[in-house]
């Protein structure tokens, strides 16, 4: 596939290890999370790799961070419009392995 091709690409971002999960966990309640609340619905990931996967997801457009300037520090995470969208195109494919994910 062309480096170029659009599908490429997002399909690149949502392969590296993670990456579903921490889509997933910020999608519950379409509720704004913490960095420490993620580490401990993620377990066993660790701060490095979380904050590593959160800064890539938030360079494609799928993660809104949001930096509080009070002490100590306070940051939280969400979906942005993009990652929403994305989430909608999962429903097909959570349908599909409900149905056939035993033949794999």
């Amino acid at each position: 596939m062309d480096k170029d091709c659009p599908i490429a690409k997002i399909v690149k971002v949502l392969s590296m290890k993670w990456n579903l999960l921490i889509l997933k966990q910020l999608n519950e309640n379409f509720s704004k999370k913490r960095f420490n609340t993620l580490i401990e619905e993620l377990k066993p990931i660790s701060s490095r790799t979380l904050s590593k996967r959160l800064k890539e997801l938030e360079k494609t457009g799928l993660v809104r961070r949001e930096r509080f300037d009070e002490i100590p520090p306070k940051v939280e995470y969400s979906l942005t419009a993009s990652g929403l969208e994305i989430i909608k195109c999962f429903k097909p494919l959570v349908k599909w392995a409900e149905k056939f994910g035993n033949t794999i």
